[in-house]
């Protein structure tokens, strides 16, 4: 697929222009800047954190090595924007833990010792970082494997340059760092714990149950027009609750999208390619690969049961013959073509046990074959296979003689698998793989029944270099003839656009619903001025243009800001004297719940089962005054009108049922010491975080 970049590089010779004076531009402001060291130095500086500076290129130091170490980890050659965003905060992390908190590891004298992190690495409790590394995942089981552990620490010291060894090493320090951390929280966890009285307050606010029938005046039904809210109730209800508009910097965003998705003609190429593809996919004989030359998927050696079978293919899988070929058929947005390659009776699933040879130096594989000969000559010579992969074997499953338990088809790798399950019971056999080489026994079998291997030629719908082209030629029309915040309100209502919103966007963040990686964007926001359009751009499979809406800097909003919501609160506080006003007058005659309901046009309803520590009333939904009132109001005795949340209530308490003192108290226990082991875990550190003098600058490079 073309992207917004390559359609922009087609106007190369404008752009060889303007950059050959943006590089001018770039000389002559080095050199008249060469004598602001001070100023760069501040504005490469990533943060600051009690004092101490760190520069953008010291972070980036770390950040890559913390790339690398993931790569290794993970035996991957790419990473993805999240994974960097994770990674990076790891990073920061690191700094906060030496500048933060380390001051206070060590006043408590906290370390880790060169014997625990031997056990995190490769003893009895292993980190889970490490547990779940794919690198160490054995490539068979799929389960973790310590050996592979062992093997990759002996490797590491094969590297000539030793840059292996340096990053395991600082992996390494953040380990020890992690189990550090880990202390002081438990220590501080340890050291919190629960009253007798705490837990009988609980208790009984938490088993405490009451009925009440009550009346509700909802805010809602008394028309505004009764209500006056002047500029000077706004200023004087703003000035009084001055600290509900304390806000974080933010953003809001108003933008259109255009789908960058395939067109009628993408379809009917697709199409006609898989039904061009037919006759020769029937008439070839090496399916596998004209597959592997010409599908996007690759070709999959297992032998199947039909009922795995995706449901297109399930029903003629079960009668086909080697050879025949089914579809054209889509699932999705894929055409396909099946076409059966093997037939056989199999196993379901079979009990085996392996001895693992590795190859030695990672690639000679006919070393570990000649040993793997060997151990089969002696197995087969009256040898115990359980001593021999004891002694033998490189994995996980030495310890067990072997054993790999029962395993279907579908959980082992292919290359392993297939000759497994061709086997026949006690048959004893050598497999390669990409693990390296395996003697195998197979101890027992499932019942057989019909397998299949299905060679899949197939190719996805999507959109075309030309439609990208026409699709951006059309958003970037709109970009260009509504080209300013007015008339990018008007071109909405005049193309009939759908205009999305993104609110309360913080500065670090990294997501915004429904765009791919659209970090850009949001440290536009951060940059640009209200009402500003950002340029075009690529967000995943759609063109975005954007504005921004509104600008909240750190500290308390506006008036103006908040205007709306405060006009809100006025005017419901006002509804709120003037019903419990009223509700007062009438319960001076009316002696009961069924006589004052009419009065307001409402009705008499009923809570039951309700608790002081739920969140919601049933029917009421949220309302904390209500919750309270009703703990202490006597039984069958009428409220005082309550000024609530939604509306104004009177309530009147039917039934109370009280806990029971021989109830467990257990509960109660362990939710308020979990409460306290979990605000240990965010709480200490928050407040030490507080109360550190940091400047973080970070959202300003990344």
């Amino acid at each position: 697929m073309a992207t917004l970049q390559t359609l922009r590089n087609k106007a190369g010779v404008l752009l060889a222009g303007i950059i050959g004076l943006s590089l001018l531009a770039f000389i002559l402001g080095d050199f008249l800047n060469s004598g602001s060291g001070f100023l760069q130095s501040r504005k490469q500086q990533i943060a600051e954190i009690n004092g101490k500076a760190i520069s953008y290129k010291d972070f980036q130091i770390k950040f890559e090595q913390g790339v690398e170490n993931y790569k290794q980890s993970s035996g991957t050659t790419s990473v993805d924007e999240q994974t960097y965003a994770s990674i990076r905060n790891q990073v920061w992390n690191s700094f906060l833990n030496e500048f933060v908190y380390s001051d206070q590891y060590n006043e408590l004298g906290l370390n880790c010792s060169a014997d625990e992190l031997f056990d995190m690495v490769q003893g009895s409790n292993i980190h889970p970082q490490i547990m779940s590394a794919p690198v160490f995942q054995n490539k068979v089981t799929g389960g973790f494997d310590r050996n592979l552990v062992i093997q990759f620490l002996k490797n590491m010291d094969k590297d000539p340059a030793g840059q292996q060894k340096q990053q395991w090493v600082k992996y390494e320090q953040e380990l020890m760092n992690d189990r550090v951390y880990t202390k002081y929280q438990t220590l501080i966890s340890k050291g919190m714990y629960v009253t007798r009285k705490q837990v009988d307050a609980d208790f009984s606010e938490t088993n405490r149950k009451f009925d009440f029938n009550y009346v509700a005046i909802r805010y809602a039904t008394t028309p505004d027009s009764l209500i006056k809210v002047s500029e000077a109730d706004i200023k004087k209800y703003y000035e009084a609750n001055i600290e509900k508009f304390k806000q974080d910097a933010s953003r809001d965003l108003a933008y259109v999208v255009w789908d960058i998705v395939p067109s009628q003609e993408d379809k009917d190429d697709v199409a006609k390619w898989i039904n061009e593809q037919k006759p020769e996919f029937e008439r070839i004989e090496n399916a596998q690969q004209y597959v592997a030359a010409t599908a996007e998927s690759s070709f999959n050696e297992a032998f199947l049961a039909p009922e795995t079978l995706s449901e297109a293919v399930r029903l003629w899988s079960f009668t086909a013959e080697p050879g025949m070929v089914f579809g054209p058929y889509q699932e999705g947005l894929t055409w396909k073509l099946a076409r059966i390659t093997d037939v056989k009776n199999l196993p379901d699933s079979i009990k085996a046990s392996h001895i693992l040879i590795l190859p030695v130096n990672g690639s000679d594989f006919d070393k570990a074959q000649i040993t793997a000969d060997s151990i089969k000559g002696l197995i087969e010579r009256g040898q115990d296979f359980a001593t021999l992969a004891a002694t033998y074997g490189t994995d996980g499953t030495k310890d067990k003689g072997g054993d790999l338990g029962w395993f279907s088809n579908e959980k082992m790798i292919p290359e392993f698998s297939k000759p497994c399950f061709l086997a026949k019971k006690g048959d004893l056999i050598t497999i390669k793989s990409r693990a390296g080489v395996h003697v195998v026994k197979i101890f027992d079998q499932a019942a057989s029944s019909r397998k299949v291997q299905i060679a899949y030629l197939d190719r996805t719908i999507t959109a075309s270099d030309k439609t990208v082209q026409d699709i951006y030629n059309i958003a970037s029309k709109f970009a260009s003839t509504y080209d300013n915040g007015a008339k990018f309100e008007e071109g909405i209502t005049k193309e009939n656009m759908n205009k999305r919103i993104a609110t309360n966007l913080r500065d670090g963040d990294a997501t915004i619903t429904g765009l791919d990686n659209p970090r850009e964007l949001v440290r536009w926001a951060f940059n640009a001025k209200k009402g500003e359009l950002s340029d075009l751009k690529e967000y995943g499979p759609r063109f975005v243009l954007a504005k921004l809406t509104e600008v909240r800097e750190k500290g308390t909003s506006t008036i103006d800001q908040v205007r709306t919501e405060i006009s809100n609160s006025v005017r419901n506080e006002k509804k709120a004297e003037l019903l419990i006003a009223k509700a007062n007058q009438e319960l001076q005659s009316a002696n009961s719940l069924e006589a004052l309901a009419p009065k307001f046009n409402s009705n008499v309803s009923t809570a039951a089962n309700s608790y002081f520590t739920s969140y919601t009333i049933n029917g009421l939904g949220m309302e904390p005054y209500v919750s309270a009132v009703m703990t202490y109001s006597p039984l069958n005795q009428i409220s005082k009108p309550i000024k609530g949340t939604n509306g104004v209530y009177v309530i009147q308490v039917t039934n109370i049922i009280e806990a029971g003192a021989e109830a467990n108290r257990t509960e109660s226990i362990n939710r308020l010491e979990q409460g306290y082991t979990s605000r240990a875990g965010y709480q200490v550190f928050a407040a030490l975080e507080k109360n550190a003098k940091i400047v973080d600058n970070r959202n300003k490079f990344y």
